[in-house]
């Protein structure tokens, strides 16, 4: 249930700010429209535990349900606020085109946002305390000014973004922190970057994400990150090869090839069921290798798994007898 004020556009239309939500779920979904009326706006706070809203009574303030349509602060008081600690996703409409400042303020329990590259005002502070937020789902507009730059430079923990544009990419934005370090003699204080988010989250000319500058960063990845996430990073991008360049591609394979084990023991630890099939029909493994794989499964007790590379195994050792026979 949403708490909607109306207000007039520039254009001199009547548009929809949220000023507050509730419900049972931890997930909170903003629509297109509501009463007919695009919704433009999410207010200073609105999924803070503190307080978002002054209190109002004029008759531009109306309480909504997306399955009910309006219904009365009474009813909307059965139902406990949806902020702070309780939201772990949420999804913003197209239509949006203004967040607040500190509108996700101290929300640590957001692991995902799905959005849209078209909302171009966000308020100072929106993500402050939002350490949680692992995922992001980016439908961008690629024609159109972009906010997936000012977004992703707002947190600097390891962040998986899905793009949608004209073609679907998966990609991930290492962690990273800068350390001032004093340097007496000169007296200044030098800025020293550790992890490679940065250069990452730099990947864009003006506000227009650049996928060739992104895939020619990966020789740095592969020495200052962990294999985990490095493994995930090149089969993400030769999965969904959106705008992936044949040279940028022999580079990602080149390096599944020398840790394909490690790419299926986590695609196995993920119960990533497609990459782990992607992988087992495009790299060759070793019995040994197999048999790794399917003591992984085991240990995570994924009985699909462990059928699926069964199967497998069965199937290497026929090919190998047929080709002892010739």
């Amino acid at each position: 249930m949403l708490l909607c004020k109306k207000v007039m556009g520039k254009e001199g239309w009547t548009r929809i700010r949220i000023l507050e939500c509730r419900g049972m779920d931890n997930l909170a979904i903003i629509p297109e429209q509501i009463a007919g009326f695009a919704v433009t706006e999410a207010a200073p706070y609105l999924f803070s535990a503190c307080k978002n809203y002054e209190e109002e009574t004029d008759d531009t303030l109306f309480w909504w349900s997306n399955e009910e349509g309006s219904i009365t602060e009474e009813d909307a008081a059965l139902l406990p606020p949806l902020r702070g600690e309780c939201l772990q996703e949420i999804r913003l409409p197209s239509s949006l085109e203004k967040v607040g400042p500190y509108a996700f303020y101290n929300c640590d329990k957001i692991k995902k946002i799905e959005l849209y590259s078209t909302t171009l005002d966000w308020g100072a502070g929106v993500f402050t305390g939002c350490s949680g937020i692992k995922e992001f789902i980016f439908h961008v507009e690629e024609s159109k000014k972009s906010c997936m730059k000012e977004v992703l430079a707002e947190l600097r923990q390891t962040l998986f973004v899905t793009y949608i544009g004209q073609g679907k990419a998966k990609l991930i934005f290492s962690e990273f922190f800068e350390e001032a370090v004093e340097n007496t003699p000169a007296r200044i204080l030098v800025t020293n970057t550790h992890g490679c988010g940065k250069q990452y989250r730099n990947a864009f000319v003006n506000t227009q994400f650049q996928f060739q500058e992104y895939d020619s960063l990966f020789p740095y990845v592969t020495v200052q990150e962990p294999e985990k996430l490095v493994v995930q990073m090149a089969l993400d991008r030769i999965r969904y090869p959106y705008q992936l360049l044949d040279c940028y591609r022999d580079s990602y394979l080149e390096y599944l090839k020398e840790h394909k084990l490690a790419a299926v023991c986590q695609a196995i630890e993920k119960q990533e069921m497609e990459a782990l099939q992607w992988l087992m029909n495009y790299m060759d493994f070793e019995p040994e290798e197999m048999e790794t794989a399917i003591e992984t499964a085991l240990a995570m007790r994924d009985q699909t798994s462990v059928s699926y590379l069964m199967d497998q195994k069965r199937k290497m050792g026929k090919m190998r007898r047929r080709r002892f026979c010739l």
